[in-house]
């Protein structure tokens, strides 16, 4: 069953949309269909209208922004499958370039040590 509520966020009013279980409490008291009278909807009108949290709104957002591009949920599937895989290989790259530093300054010292003593006061 989808409800549509009304909140207001920095001034705007949002309609959000919402999905519930038909068979919820929350489905059983948004079902139920009163005649309003004229005081309520006098008190509608006057009623302040929630506030939505910008967490709430980002979390609507992101949701419609993923039932317009369908091929996005299967990419972040299969990112949610690959585990850990790109902080290995951020790891991985680290220990590289760590490896060739130290080898680096291997050769650099291998050198210092062979240059004759003079020439080494220079530097």
């Amino acid at each position: 069953m989808q409800v549509t509520e009304v909140w207001d966020f920095v001034g705007q009013e949002i309609e959000v949309r919402k999905f519930i279980d038909a068979d919820s409490k929350e489905a059983s008291d948004k079902g139920k269909v009163v005649a309003p009278s004229a005081v309520d909807a006098i008190l509608e009108q006057i009623k302040k209208k929630p506030k939505l949290s910008v967490l709430n709104k980002t979390k609507k957002d992101w949701g419609e922004f993923k039932e317009e591009n369908k091929g996005l949920e299967e990419e972040l599937d299969a990112y949610k499958k690959s585990s850990n895989q790109y902080l290995d290989r951020v790891s991985f790259l680290q220990r590289a370039d760590y490896w060739g530093f130290e080898r680096e300054r291997d050769v650099r010292l291998a050198m210092q040590v062979r240059m004759k003593p003079d020439m080494r006061e220079d530097l």
